[in-house]
């Protein structure tokens, strides 16, 4: 990802942002919920086409905006709970030229879920809050609190919202700490979502993983794979070249 100086006049407090070497562009508080590698690693993980898709808890846009440029034949609803968020998002949706294939939906998807429709789409996926509220004291910035704590959004609530929005046989992808793993599977069974895919993430390729990818079908029967550990640094270099390759920096 690479960065751009912060905007002044009216945009004071805005940075954009480059993902992908350039091709994609993001908009997003200079402070507050900034993008991490998260949504990078996922869009990488899930294989295209992607269909109709819904990202639940869009942020800015980076998930969303990683999966249409991945598939150009993709299109998709994006929700945010937070308004600043969401109008961000939208604005990078237009510098981006997507208005066409990705509708940006402000409000608590919990609340809108009987409106998005039952087994509307192909694929479910979302970089969701990941600390419980009991998991350390949430940031005094309300719009990163919301975004790393399940203040507003909890794993089986967005897990719900999921599970209703895809078709039988579409696909329900998501990243998550490690230490997250059996909670996510198990609530995921409990939905008639099978996990066929996982992978873990490592900093360094002697520590432990510190995220897990996942990606469920809905009604499926495939068994689980459980595919290599995914490296991100070397000791003296950056990141490896899987990473690069991720990043679009290879």
């Amino acid at each position: 990802m690479q960065g751009r100086a912060q905007m002044h006049g009216e945009d004071s407090g805005v940075t954009t942002d480059a993902l992908l070497r350039g091709r994609v562009r993001l908009f997003q508080p200079a402070r507050g919920a900034r993008v991490s590698l998260d949504p990078v690693l996922l869009a990488g993980f899930l294989a295209p086409p992607f269909g109709r898709f819904l990202d639940i808890g869009c942020g800015t846009g980076a998930l969303a905006f990683l999966l249409l440029a991945r598939d150009e034949a993709a299109t998709g609803l994006a929700v945010e709970l937070q308004p600043k968020l969401s109008a961000l998002a939208a604005r990078g949706r237009d510098e981006n030229g997507w208005r066409e294939r990705l509708e940006i939906l402000g409000g608590d998807v919990r609340a809108l879920a009987a409106t998005l429709g039952a087994g509307r789409f192909d694929l479910v996926a979302t970089n969701p809050p990941y600390r419980t509220v009991d998991e350390g004291l949430p940031s005094p910035i309300p719009e990163r609190a919301l975004s790393h704590h399940e203040i507003a959004l909890a794993l089986p609530e967005w897990l719900d919202v999921a599970a209703r929005t895809v078709r039988p046989g579409g696909r329900v992808a998501a990243i998550l700490p490690a230490s997250r793993t059996i909670d996510l599977c198990v609530e995921m069974r409990a939905r008639d979502l099978t996990p066929v895919r996982l992978r873990t993430v490592h900093p360094y390729a002697d520590r432990p993983a510190s995220r897990i990818l996942v990606e469920a079908e809905r009604a499926g029967r495939k068994p689980l794979t459980i595919e290599p550990p995914l490296v991100l640094h070397v000791e003296g270099v950056r990141y490896t070249p899987e990473a690069l390759s991720l990043l679009g920096e290879d």
